[in-house]
């Protein structure tokens, strides 16, 4: 029922010379979702990387027992990827969005890179 109401309205404005606007609406309205299918994908997929980047390096590089290290790394998870979700939707763009978490991923990963070489 709503698909035949906007085929109405669409003909409807198309004929009283509103066509340029109508166009204008939908691609607006396009780029808005994918602005939010973006953001949820840096929240997802970056999140993920950003809490597996972040619990390689502490694992790797702090110097207390392994199960004392265990029970603190399990407890991380849901802080980092809540920030990453929040930072996702508080960036002014998607794409600031997936570089700042990229770069954080990155530069979190490499502690971890650089103890796994050592060794």
């Amino acid at each position: 029922m709503n698909r035949i109401l906007q085929n109405y309205l669409s003909r409807l404005l198309q004929h009283a010379g509103f066509a340029p606007i109508l166009n204008e609406a939908n691609m607006f309205l396009q780029y808005k979702q994918t602005q939010i299918c973006l953001r949820i994908l840096a929240a997802v997929f970056g999140g993920y990387a950003l809490t597996s980047g972040i619990l390689a390096t502490l694992a790797l590089c702090l110097p207390w027992p392994k199960v004392d290290t265990l029970f603190f790394l399990a407890l991380l998870p849901a802080f980092i990827s809540l920030a990453a979700l929040l930072w996702s939707f508080a960036a002014p763009s998607a794409q600031r969005a997936w570089r700042d978490i990229l770069i954080a991923t990155l530069f979190c990963s490499l502690p971890a890179l650089a103890a796994v070489l050592s060794r």
